[in-house]
């Protein structure tokens, strides 16, 4: 019978290795898996959603959504599914569905109409952060006011920066344009992951992509 690719028997046996040459405690063993496991599942999530990407044209505009979508996401949390398989496959979905869009309406809009979405996105990104981040897990929950606070501020940091880049390149280098769109999207897709009707939305995606693929396959 042919095995199935586990990730944390993956992560194991590299850890085993470290272990060889390195003294490591329970505490640096978490540590290090945790990191391991957030490492591959960023590589794979960017390789299945960028293979694509190739191929309908629109690889710098998923890739400038990702980016922006990722940097927010690591400090206001965010809805995700239920095991890596499912995160990577919506990750991939999502993100090229935005590079579509991003690739055809630029053809279609003006400067105006532009400026607007980016408005638009800062003042939904600042209520939904405000009122939601950071939005935890059941399974990773934050348990101190002051890790929430700093995590809260750290996200409205990056949404500043994000807007006043935007608008300096909005304003100064009209070929950048295509770029400050990707981004807007970026950030207005992972606000709305913060928020309940994101959850909800992740939720009825999990359970479809449960129906394609089998658990167990890549956990958790």
């Amino acid at each position: 019978m042919k095995k199935k690719f586990d990730v944390e028997t993956f992560i194991t046996h590299i850890l085993k290795i470290f272990k060889k040459h390195l003294e490591i405690d329970k505490k640096q063993d978490a540590i290090l898996r945790y990191s391991l496991r957030l490492l591959i599942s960023s590589i794979l999530a960017y390789a299945f959603a960028l293979l694509p990407a190739l191929f309908f044209g629109t690889f710098k505009h998923v890739l400038i959504t990702m980016l922006t979508f990722s940097t927010l996401r690591v400090f206001s949390g965010g809805a995700h599914c239920s095991c890596m398989l499912n995160c990577i496959a919506s990750g991939a979905v999502f993100a090229n569905i935005l590079g579509l869009i991003t690739k055809n309406i630029i053809l279609n809009i003006n400067k105006s109409i532009i400026l607007t979405i980016i408005t638009f996105t800062f003042l939904y990104s600042l209520w939904s952060i405000g009122k939601f981040a950071p939005a935890d897990t059941p399974g990773k929950p934050i348990t101190t006011k002051a890790k929430k606070q700093k995590l809260k501020k750290m996200s409205l940091i990056v949404l500043c920066i994000w807007c006043f880049l935007c608008l300096i390149c909005f304003i100064l280098f009209d070929k950048y344009i295509i770029f400050i769109l990707a981004s807007t999207f970026g950030i207005l897709w992972q606000s709305f992951t913060l928020t309940n009707t994101g959850y909800k939305f992740y939720n009825i995606f999990d359970k479809i992509l449960h129906i394609f693929f089998k658990e167990g396959d890549f956990p958790c």
